[in-house]
């Protein structure tokens, strides 16, 4: 397996605790083994089309890697993949939500739409088979039972930055200036900052709708916070126009680097997006829960299976596909050899402990999403590719 010994790969990326290492055990007993159990059908709900088609891309890859490892099978049972177009609007991904229940899944992964969940919770409510949402989930969003979270909270990256620079300015005595676009994920952001900031924070500036990415375009807002003298910006920006903004900054005097530090969500940064991004975003600090040159051994192994496989990093949204897998692993280890049932697989999730993960260990909290830590990273040169590094952790939350 590509020059990684087979075994030392499935004890490091199980993704098993203490409950699943139990339940692996009992699988060895003479009744009932892993290879007489009945086979089990998940159901992927990921995006082949739109905007979100490379979240959706790495969200299949992540997860069939996790079940590749494990051969082909989830709690010693054979796996059948169902895979449904999530589409880009709400519409298109309920419709196929619909296709996975026809298909009569024991569960479904993915949906890389955070306006999908509000959208379909009743619906998952109404069906109890368990969604297992693998990309950012609204915060807003009442707690369900039956819609578990891999990845994280849309307001995250805004509080692990407000709590990281709180403690750098002295309990947020500091200046910090705030821009966002229009949106329900952009006030989830801006009301997640100020409200652990601070008085330092200011008023968020929301950008026009429809704004081009350009630098003409992003002047007039640069030039209001310059004349603020931030000793930092936090940014809601699309990929495609944080470059021109910060070029934006440069013009009105305010040098990112120099004179300001620009911080974002981890997601403008993660993937392609990081090579659209292009030099002119040198400098930019990110906050992800995942950074592909984390040190732990879980994720060194796993990262560099990923890139002999696939020829390229991986992505926060392949991790959280990928432990997807690993936590619905360790639920039908726990029902042993009994007939699963959706119904008895989201029971048994709530009892699946500690993840050992690429990201570092983590849990499901008592609101079904992850405590998990964040980590601080800079777009710079890793040699000669421009790269998300490494630099400290920010905080834990969940």
């Amino acid at each position: 397996m590509d020059g990684l010994d087979r075994r030392r790969l499935l004890g490091l990326l199980t993704g098993v605790g203490v409950a699943g290492m139990t339940g692996g055990l009992a699988g060895c007993s003479t009744a009932g083994t892993p290879s007489e159990r009945s086979g089990v059908s998940i159901g992927l709900l990921v995006p082949a089309t739109g905007a979100n088609k490379e979240v959706g891309a790495d969200l299949e890859l992540g997860f069939k890697l996790y079940v590749d490892l494990h051969d082909g099978k989830l709690g010693g049972r054979p796996v059948r993949i169902e895979v449904e177009d999530e589409g880009e609007t709400t519409k298109s991904g309920a419709a196929a939500l619909e296709n996975l229940y026809k298909a009569q899944v024991l569960a479904v992964v993915g949906v890389a739409n955070p306006d999908l969940l509000p959208f379909v919770r009743d619906r998952v409510e109404e069906a109890k088979v368990p969604l297992l949402a693998a990309h950012a989930s609204p915060a807003e969003m009442p707690s369900a039972p039956y819609i578990w979270r891999t990845s994280f909270l849309s307001d995250e990256p805004a509080l692990a930055i407000a709590h990281y620079l709180r403690r750098r300015y002295g309990n947020g005595s500091g200046k910090v200036s705030l821009i966002t676009t229009p949106g329900t994920a952009g006030t989830e952001l801006m009301l997640g900052f100020t409200g652990v900031y601070g008085g330092g924070a200011q008023e968020p500036i929301v950008v026009k709708s429809g704004i081009k990415p350009t630098t003409a375009e992003y002047a007039s807002y640069a030039g209001q916070i310059a004349t603020k003298s931030p000793r930092a910006i936090f940014c809601n920006l699309p990929s495609a126009h944080i470059v021109k903004f910060m070029a934006a900054l440069s013009d009105a005097g305010l040098k990112p680097g120099r004179d300001v530090e620009i911080y974002a969500p981890g997601a403008v940064a993660e993937g392609s997006a990081l090579d659209d991004l292009g030099d002119g975003a040198r400098g930019l600090f990110t906050a992800m829960h995942y950074s592909a040159d984390l040190n732990n051994l879980a994720n060194h192994t796993f990262s560099s299976l990923f890139q002999s496989k696939f020829q390229r990093s991986p992505t926060a949204f392949a991790v959280a596909a990928y432990d997807a897998a690993a936590v619905l692993d360790q639920a039908l280890t726990l029902g042993g050899d009994a007939t699963p049932s959706a119904q008895k697989v989201n029971t048994l999730l709530s009892n699946v402990g500690q993840v050992i993960s690429p990201r570092g260990n983590w849990q499901f909290n008592q609101q079904r999403s992850p405590q998990q830590k964040w980590y601080l990273r800079k777009v710079e040169k890793d040699g000669p590719i421009l790269s998300n590094v490494l630099i400290s952790d920010l905080a834990t939350l969940g």
